[in-house]
C-alpha cells in the first residue's frame, strides 16, 4: 500500500472512530459538569479527516469538536472526546511535514528559556513532553543540562530528528510511571496541553517528577487573545485535535490546583518565515495553497523566507514545584 493510500485508509478509520465513538467528560481541569456555555458547535467533515489531521503545524482544516466554556475555571474544552486509545493511535500514526518550522519554534523557546535558567535549582535533568523532531532537545543540551529526555508519540516526527537527537527521544505517549520521581529540574510541554485528554492529571504527574524548586515551562494557545476572539471558529486554534484551549486564568487555575506555586504567565511571540504565517491565514484554499507553495519555494533567499516575529495568541507559563 502506498503512503497516500495508507493515509486515506487511516483517515477513514479515524473519521469513523471520531464521529461515532465520542464519550462525555467533565471539565478536565476542575471537574465541573456544566457544559451549557457553548462557544463553538461541533463541525466535522469525515471526508476531510486524513493522515495529517493530528499533525503539528498543519494547514488549518477549520473542523472542531463541540467546545464549551467552563463556568468554574474558564477553560474552553470539548465535553465529548474520542477514546484515549483512539488518540494514542491517531498521534502515533500522524504524518509530519513541519521540520524546519519546528526548528524555528525551538529557537524561540530556547531564547525564552535562556533568561530563566538562573531560576532553576540546577541543570541535571530536563524532560520535554511533545518533543517532535527533537529540535529543542538540541538547545537544552547547549544550555548545559546533563540529562535530556524527549517524549514524542508521533513516529514520523521522531524519525525526522537528527541522529544524535533521535536517541534522546522515547517514541511513546507520556506515562509518569515510566519516569523517575523528584528527578527533573525542568519539564517542558509546549503546544502540548491542548492535545492531552486529562491536562490536570498530566500537570499533577509532572509536579511529582520535578525535584523541589524545579520548574515547568508551558507554551499554550490563549483563546481569550483578541485576535483569536476576532477570528472565532476560523482561528487555527479551534481545531479537531484540540481537546481544550486555555486562557491565562484557566492555565493559572490548572497549575495551582496541580500543586505548583503561583505561575508567571505572559504573552509569547513566535518567529516564523512569511510562508508559514500565510499557511495559517483564514483565506480560501484555492488562493492560499498556491500562494503558500510559491512563498515556500522562494524561502531560500526570497520574500517567503523573511522571518517575522509576532505574538498572535500564544502565552508562556512558568511555575515551580514547591520547596519542601
Amino acid at each position: 500500500m502506498t503512503q497516500s493510500a495508507r493515509s486515506t485508509a487511516d483517515g477513514a478509520v479515524a473519521s469513523a472512530n471520531l464521529l461515532f465513538h465520542l464519550h462525555a467528560r467533565p471539565c478536565p481541569v476542575c471537574g465541573n459538569t456544566n457544559d451549557a456555555h457553548e462557544l463553538y458547535p461541533q463541525h466535522l467533515d469525515p471526508a476531510r479527516i486524513d493522515g495529517m489531521s493530528y499533525a503539528s503545524r498543519k494547514e488549518p482544516e477549520y473542523m472542531s469538536l463541540r467546545m464549551v466554556v467552563c463556568p468554574e475555571c474558564e477553560l474552553l474544552y470539548a465535553p465529548q472526546i474520542p477514546s484515549a486509545d483512539f488518540l494514542t493511535r491517531a498521534y502515533a500514526d500522524t504524518g509530519y511535514d513541519s521540520d524546519s518550522e519546528a526548528r524555528q519554534a525551538a529557537a524561540s523557546y530556547a531564547q525564552a528559556l535562556a533568561g530563566r535558567m538562573d531560576l532553576l535549582p540546577d541543570r541535571t535533568a530536563a524532560l520535554e513532553v511533545g518533543a517532535g523532531n527533537g529540535a529543542l532537545l538540541f538547545h537544552l543540551r547547549a544550555l548545559g543540562f546533563t540529562q535530556v529526555i524527549g517524549i514524542e508519540p508521533s513516529r514520523d516526527a521522531a524519525l525526522s530528528a537528527a541522529p544524535d537527537l533521535r536517541e534522546l527521544i522515547r517514541v511513546e505517549s507520556f506515562d509518569a510511571a515510566r519516569l523517575p520521581k523528584a528527578h527533573f529540574s525542568l519539564i517542558i510541554a509546549n503546544q502540548t496541553l491542548e492535545h492531552i485528554d486529562e491536562p490536570y492529571r498530566f500537570l499533577s504527574a509532572a509536579r511529582t517528577l520535578l525535584k523541589p524548586g524545579g520548574a515547568v515551562m508551558i507554551v499554550s494557545h490563549n483563546y481569550r487573545h483578541w485576535l483569536m476572539r476576532l477570528l472565532g471558529a476560523r482561528s487555527p486554534i479551534i481545531d479537531i485535535e484540540h481537546l481544550q484551549v486555555f486562557s491565562p486564568a484557566s492555565l493559572s487555575y490548572a497549575l495551582q490546583r496541580a500543586g505548583f506555586a503561583a505561575p508567571n504567565i505572559g504573552p509569547f511571540a513566535n518567529c516564523y518565515p512569511l510562508h508559514y504565517w500565510i499557511r495559517l491565514v483564514p483565506i480560501p484554499r484555492a488562493l492560499k495553497r498556491p500562494l503558500h507553495a510559491w512563498l515556500r519555494n522562494s524561502a531560500g533567499g526570497g520574500i517567503g523566507g523573511m522571518m517575522l516575529r509576532a505574538s498572535v495568541g500564544n502565552m508562556l507559563a512558568w511555575a515551580h514545584a514547591p520547596i519542601l
